[in-house]
């Protein structure tokens, strides 16, 4: 009897079994509504700026897609890091001088224009990048030292965490220093200059003039954004408008510092950064081809700099 009852229970206490899994494990699977409450800024995250084209599925499916993803970063390639031994270094204090208005001679007097105007803004968002820097460097040697960090100062660490959408959850505040180091540093003034020129038509598109959009920033926050008016049927996204050409810029920073797709931009930026040569700025221009659908932009940016002569730019401040 016993041996009759066995045949009979194992099978049921099988499936039994698999219903109280299935019926556990339910718990934890995301749901269509879960993925529908990503915000824009989740999305704006997972994607490139000049990436972007959603058509077919809803934006959550393919973000569900995204999430599940894990991507290999692959190292540097060893002779980007010769070429930055071996090129002249340029950053050096007694290199750097004041921008003059005899600095702009060489452009015709549309770009002229354009160039007075945003340049100026681009240094302003260097220079106070570089305080950003200098003020975590000091937080990262008193934590060294000292172990701790007053309140005020976490606050601040914080809030620059944030800004450039860097986790703090269950880090060590050190690490999170180390994490802002890596990713918030500066852009090249004739790098983010070529860009603007390119994204707004020397500052005469549709988007520049009416909504300050100097970078061409996708966005999907209707509240914040513009429909252009060439979108494809079945695109979704919007141009991101801005209150004035300074807020353009901080975005375009926060953007380049901040997004997954320029992350080997910032990389091989770092190098320079622990070399203390910027010479180089083709090495950096090569990863920004996700910037644009254009196959051809690294080399279009490239040769919007050599034609007008952006170089001259990149070791340019301004006194106040």
């Amino acid at each position: 009897m016993h041996k009759l009852l066995n045949i009979f229970c194992f099978p049921l206490f099988i499936c039994g079994s698999i219903v109280l899994a299935n019926g556990l494990l339910g718990y934890n699977v995301k749901t269509e509504h879960d993925f529908n409450s990503q915000t824009s800024n989740q999305i704006n995250t997972l994607y490139s700026e000049k990436e972007i084209t959603l058509k077919g599925p809803p934006v959550s499916e393919v973000v569900s897609d995204k999430l599940n993803i894990k991507i290999k970063q692959k190292p540097i390639n060893p002779q980007i890091i010769s070429k930055i031994d071996n090129n002249l270094n340029l950053s050096l204090k007694n290199n750097i001088s004041n921008l003059s208005d005899t600095d702009f001679d060489h452009l015709n007097s549309s770009k002229k224009k354009f160039v007075k105007i945003v340049l100026p803004i681009i240094i302003n968002e260097n220079q106070n990048i570089l305080i950003t820097r200098n003020f975590t460097s000091g937080l990262k040697n008193k934590l060294q030292t000292f172990k701790t960090l007053t309140n005020n100062e976490i606050e601040k660490l914080y809030y620059t965490a944030k800004k450039y959408n860097i986790s703090i959850k269950n880090k060590h505040k050190l690490d999170i220093v180390d994490e802002i180091l890596n990713n918030v540093d500066v852009i090249p003034n004739s790098i983010a200059l070529a860009q603007a020129a390119i994204e707004s038509g020397w500052g005469k598109s549709r988007f520049a003039t009416e909504y300050n959009a100097l970078f061409g920033e996708y966005t999907y926050d209707q509240s914040e954004g513009v429909v252009p008016l060439e979108r494809e049927f079945g695109d979704k996204h919007l141009i991101k408008s801005f209150s004035s050409y300074d807020n353009s810029v901080s975005s375009y920073f926060k953007n380049i510092n901040s997004h997954y797709a320029y992350r080997k931009f910032r990389q091989v930026r770092k190098i320079m950064r622990s070399k203390n040569n910027f010479s180089d700025i083709e090495l950096l221009i090569d990863h920004l081809d996700s910037y644009a659908a254009n196959d051809n932009y690294v080399s279009i940016l490239s040769e919007v700099i050599k034609k007008n002569k952006f170089n001259k730019f990149d070791l340019k401040v301004i006194s106040y």
